[in-house]
């Protein structure tokens, strides 16, 4: 690449490339934050919502609810905090639930996030009612069967500056979901550069150590269902088939006036989250969009209340859709028990070309890393895990420009280490998996050496 082009270091290291705020502890206290609020609208006198709602929530509403299911269904319910305040300082929260959800078993995973803009109230209640539901309602057989074999990770609002504002942007005034590395260009609400914004880099590290099978960003205001690509020179994405089935399903349920179509199609765009997503770890990334028919009044009632029912069947089709075994694939062996299982990649990304420093007009490039591990639990160190496919579908920015219309996949073997829990790597292993594939792998070296030196129990 010329030395013209600035090289951004991407993943977690763009922060302090920029000179940025360093992530908070994933479990650091919040400190004296800001006074909270949020949207004050009433709906219904009741509702049939999971929780029972009748108005939007503040973020301290968000906060007790999540803390509150946490607390009372400890085996399916963890919270989680990103690693990165807002500009503004404030935590972003969620949620991991799933059947045992402290114990590592290697589910596919289901990521589900709301509100990356900030005044698009409804896609954050939608989707913290669905978590309310999950939880709740954990012993209906549909998700009980569903929690028994998957992972779900909701994060409903990633924009709190822009929420607790009630406006679009995050408090530097960027508009999230335009400062996604992959394909950026420096257009007003982009950012300073690609991942300047932390509440961008949340899900960049949400995504990078989360292995999803499906990623949903819930939004407002319109009746579609959109996949990659966001721009038309990029072409159709090698795994069309796969997203237009899912999307296509989704806005089944919430209707026959919803459509499926690439995002491109919609209106074209750049830098927003599902295009990252899909390019850099081949989850079906979608971005679900709600809206009351034309004519109807846009209220608490019509936006949250009435669409819900359809809401929960559509996330029910993505959730299963993320169980389904061919829609991932899986490494498989034995590993001493309370061993470390760790897979990792990085290679470089492009932005779309744009005019440099001395004139020029090129991408930057930054930065992948995909790193994910598992606990072993299980006595017999027995494992089963579902991984991404390590064939990366090539994208189309590319270091000398946009080369649209990419049919090809990167072979790039997953590095599996094996590891003791102190962080000693016993066994390293180069890991080729296809989509719906299962590879099993020999860790006879990491069970040889895993207790040698170590002092037995009495």
């Amino acid at each position: 690449m010329p030395a013209a082009v600035p090289v951004l270091v991407g993943s977690l290291g763009l922060a302090a490339a920029l000179g940025l705020a360093a992530p908070a502890a994933a479990d650091s206290p919040s400190g004296a934050a800001p006074a909270e609020s949020g949207p004050v609208e009433s709906g219904p006198a009741d509702s049939d919502l999971p929780s029972g709602g009748t108005g939007y929530r503040s973020l301290t509403d968000y906060h007790e609810d999540m803390a509150e299911l946490a607390a009372e269904h400890p085996n399916l319910v963890k919270p989680i905090t990103l690693p990165y305040r807002t500009s503004s300082g404030r935590e972003v929260r969620g949620l991991e639930i799933t059947r045992d959800v402290h114990t590592d078993q290697g589910k596919p995973v289901f990521v589900d996030v709301g509100m990356h803009h900030g005044d698009e109230f409804p896609s954050g209640e939608l989707t913290m009612e669905f978590a309310v539901d999950l939880v709740e309602n954990a012993d209906d057989p549909v998700f009980a069967d569903l929690l028994d074999r998957a992972r779900v990770v909701i994060v409903p609002i990633v924009n709190v500056d822009g929420f607790v504002r009630g406006r679009r942007h995050t408090d530097t005034d960027v508009d999230m979901n335009r400062n996604y590395g992959l394909g950026w260009l420096p257009i007003a609400t982009a950012g300073a550069a690609p991942w300047s914004e932390p509440e961008t880099r949340n899900i960049e590290w949400l995504l990078s150590t989360r292995q999803a099978t499906v990623f949903n960003t819930q939004h407002t205001c319109i009746q579609v269902v959109l996949y990659p690509p966001l721009q038309l020179e990029a072409g159709p994405a090698q795994d069309t088939g796969r997203l237009h089935d899912l999307a296509s399903s989704i806005a089944a349920h919430y209707g026959p006036t919803y459509e499926a179509m690439p995002s491109a199609e919609d209106y074209e765009t750049t830098g927003e989250a599902i295009d990252w997503a899909y390019y850099a770890t081949r989850a079906l990334s979608v971005t679900t969009e709600t809206c009351p028919d034309e004519g109807v009044e846009r209220t608490f009632e019509t936006q949250v209340v009435d669409p819900y029912p359809s809401h929960r069947d559509a996330m029910v089709e993505a959730l299963e859709t993320t169980a389904e075994p061919g829609q991932h694939a899986t490494i498989e062996g034995h590993a001493p028990k309370d061993a470390v299982l760790r897979v990792t990649k990085s290679f470089d990304m492009y932005t779309s070309p744009f005019e440099q420093p001395d004139g020029s007009t090129e991408p930057a490039s930054f930065t992948t890393t995909l790193s994910s591990e598992l606990d072993v639990a299980s006595r017999n160190g027995k494992f089963s895990w579902a991984v991404n496919p390590s064939y990366r579908p090539v994208p189309a920015y590319q270091a000398d420009g946009i080369k649209g219309g990419q049919t090809e996949f990167y072979e790039e073997p997953w590095t599996l280490t094996c590891e003791r829990p102190d962080g000693t790597v016993l066994q390293t292993s180069a890991v080729n998996v296809h989509l719906g594939e299962t590879v099993g792998v020999d860790l006879t070296e990491c069970r040889r050496e895993f207790h040698r030196g170590r002092p037995r129990p009495h």
